[in-house]
């Protein structure tokens, strides 16, 4: 997939994790794709909302969403990024009648398939995945809970994130330019690390606006071989 561009040189640790892709294999996967209709998304849009009912579920192809929860007083909590290789939406797509449990919205321009509910579900059942799509939400909980952990707050933790949801991005970033954006904000990352919102700033600052800058609603990657000198713990490279 190409959402392993920069894999061979990432810090141990820095990809999204394990994808569906990676765990049904290229022509199941395929298949998957083929199942569904192709639309484009641009960064900001939102896929799938909260509380929606389940009538399909998204293949991811290229690019990189987040996927939100928002609390009854209106918090709203990052609980994890997605990127090409995965699927959105089919939890609720699974259970009959029921609806979205949390909100997906791109963070980079987006190639997906939208398969609708009947067909991912007899997709599901003809291929005997359903023990597959429980082990990997249970891994992805890990990886989750996982990326909160350890040194979050440090230049080298903050440079990993931002480096995989740029690797993760695959194609579609490529197309985009030389400055990958990403529709993701400081509070994001920072939910995403566990650390504040003024300690991931702080960081943004100390790595320097020629290699990252962040706006409002965004975070641009303008030299990503400077950010992984950053989360190989060292400076940048000149």
């Amino acid at each position: 997939m190409g959402g392993r561009s920069y894999a061979a040189e990432e810090p141990p640790g820095q990809a999204l994790g394990v994808t569906l892709a990676d765990l049904i294999g290229a022509p199941l996967w395929g298949a998957l794709l083929a199942e569904g209709h192709r639309r484009a998304h641009r960064a900001g849009d939102v896929l799938l909302r909260q509380g929606d009912p389940g009538t399909h579920a998204f293949a991811l192809a290229g690019g990189v969403v987040k996927v939100t929860y928002t609390e009854r007083d209106g918090t709203v909590r990052v609980l994890a990024f997605r990127g090409a290789g995965d699927v959105v939406g089919e939890a609720a797509v699974a259970r009959s009648g029921a609806a979205r449990l949390a909100t997906v919205e791109a963070i980079s321009a987006c190639a997906v398939a939208v398969v609708e509910k009947d067909r991912f579900r007899r997709f599901v059942e003809r291929h005997g995945l359903s023990p597959v799509l429980h082990e990997h939400a249970l891994t992805r909980l890990g990886e989750s809970d996982r990326a909160r952990a350890g040194r979050g707050g440090s230049c080298e933790r903050v440079a990993q994130a931002l480096l995989a949801l740029v690797a993760a991005t695959g194609e579609a970033a490529a197309a985009a330019g030389p400055g990958v954006e990403l529709a993701v904000t400081r509070s994001d990352l920072a939910q995403y690390l566990g650390v504040s919102r003024n300690t991931v700033s702080a960081r943004l600052r100390e790595i320097g606006d020629g290699v990252v800058s962040a706006g409002r609603k965004c975070v641009v990657v303008h030299d990503p071989a400077g950010l992984r000198s950053f989360a190989r713990g060292g400076p940048r490279n000149v």
